[in-house]
């Protein structure tokens, strides 16, 4: 059945799974958080992060292996969600808050300051367009910057990740594109860019 609700999730649908994403997230700005009788430096975290070498040197941090653990509990991972997973956790790192009112690429076409989207729309063709993860990372770092204070929807954004990770896991295969159009990130971004980028 053909859902063109774009905005809906498609890949982290359990709700505790959302919610261990936000509340690792949440971690990443605090400098003294608590994991049970375990102290955290968030912002160590994410100053490591940070340094980690796209897209997937999270991999190796602290802070990707509790993600992925905690995570694992209510939704399965495959190796493609492990690598999607590592590529979010890259780019949440330059994050500064998580601000769910509306879809990361609707929040990309927004208009902050004057009549222009504050991703603009050369940017958002070059993020459509890429097809290697690293670049895919590179891209993403640039436009949650972009946002800054404005915020950005981790959850969405993370959905996204792995929609768009399993699209390349399977062009990179040589296995058949998704039939529903609505299940495609590249549409979906679209379809939600241009409803803010658009609108009066």
């Amino acid at each position: 059945m053909l859902n063109s609700d774009t905005k809906s999730f498609r890949k982290i649908t359990d709700p505790h799974a959302q919610q261990v994403i936000k509340d690792w997230f949440a971690i990443l700005t605090e400098r003294y958080a608590s994991e049970g009788a375990k102290r955290i430096n968030g912002r160590a975290w994410r100053a490591e992060l940070r340094r980690m070498e796209l897209p997937y040197g999270s991999m190796m941090s602290e802070s990707f292996h509790i993600l992925r653990q905690r995570l694992s509990v209510h939704m399965h991972l495959e190796p493609i969600n492990e690598m999607a997973l590592a590529l979010f956790a890259c780019v949440a790192a330059h994050i500064q808050h998580h601000q769910g009112k509306i879809s990361f690429a609707a929040q990309l076409g927004e208009k902050l300051n004057g009549d222009k989207p504050c991703f603009s729309v050369l940017r958002f063709e070059r993020l459509q367009k890429a097809n290697d993860p690293e670049i895919f990372c590179q891209l993403l770092i640039q436009a949650v910057k972009i946002r800054g204070d404005e915020g950005v929807n981790i959850l969405s954004l993370a959905d996204s990740i792995f929609l768009w990770m399993d699209e390349w896991y399977q062009q990179e295969n040589h296995k058949p594109v998704i039939s529903d159009p609505f299940a495609r990130n590249r549409i979906r971004w679209a379809s939600e860019y241009l409803s803010t980028s658009h609108a009066k």
